[in-house]
């Protein structure tokens, strides 16, 4: 006999796979958000209400899938558009959470697409969380669900949660004045800075031996370029997994 959790998962994987989410994922997803209801199993033997834990089916599988529509901002509300690296990235949510701006997603790019209603702004605050693959990004999304976070964008290997400050502070989370928007678009910090240096006077080394002829030694030896092609290969690679094991410690700026 078909319960009420099973509709509400093959709804849910109905909802997934329109949104775009491959079969695998799919099965994952629904296989794992499924033991997760079942562990929180109540004493008597009754499963936890998925509904209750995730939200309407639908609306749960927009969110992981990225497919949520994106509301259009009333006639008193403030957009803006911005980013910055993950080692500054939580402070800097929050430092503007502080100031009624609400991430809605993050666009292609990795830039906060945000806004802020004059009218009735509240202060929110910012969490950051790894996640690989839509597998991980569900069960995060479950895991903090009952907290009050939802998802509000993912990008490469990390996501991004937000809820209303006032679900930790209560009323002081209202707002009465609201700063300027802010001027800035781009904001990196040192750490970045460093590594963005570095990689700009390598290419410029590499630049001057080029001019210097170098270029024609290496055009006489292919095997050079190959060589050259290879440790740029293996720097970037080493680059990703040292930015993503920063990540997972939460270093800072």
């Amino acid at each position: 006999m078909m319960t009420a959790n099973d509709t509400y998962f093959d709804r849910l994987g109905a909802a997934l796979r329109a949104g775009g989410m491959p079969e695998a994922e799919v099965t994952t997803t629904v296989a794992d958000l499924t033991a997760y209801v079942t562990d929180g199993a109540a004493p008597d033997g009754d499963g936890a209400d998925p509904a209750e834990e995730f939200g309407a089916p639908e609306e749960f599988a927009a969110r992981l899938t990225g497919s949520a529509p994106v509301e259009e901002p009333s006639g008193g509300a403030e957009t803006w558009k911005w980013t910055t690296d993950v080692y500054n990235d939580r402070r800097l949510l929050n430092q503007y959470g502080d100031q009624g701006w609400e991430v809605e997603r993050l666009d292609r790019l990795g830039r906060y697409v945000c806004r802020r209603d004059s009218s009735a702004a509240l202060r929110w605050e910012y969490r950051r969380e790894l996640a690989n693959n839509a597998q991980q990004r569900a069960a995060r999304t479950a895991e903090l669900a009952p907290d009050a976070w939802e998802p509000c964008g993912h990008w490469a290997f990390y996501m991004y949660f937000k809820r209303p400050k006032a679900a930790s502070t209560g009323p002081a989370a209202e707002l009465d004045a609201l700063a300027p928007v802010p001027g800035e678009r781009v904001i990196f910090g040192k750490r970045l800075g460093r590594m963005l240096l570095i990689l700009g006077l390598s290419l410029l080394a590499l630049a001057v031996l080029f001019v210097c002829g170098y270029g024609n030694f290496v055009a006489e030896h292919p095997w050079v370029l190959a060589v050259m092609a290879a440790a740029g290969l293996a720097g970037g690679l080493a680059g990703w997994r040292g930015v993503k094991q920063d990540v997972a410690k939460n270093l800072t700026d």
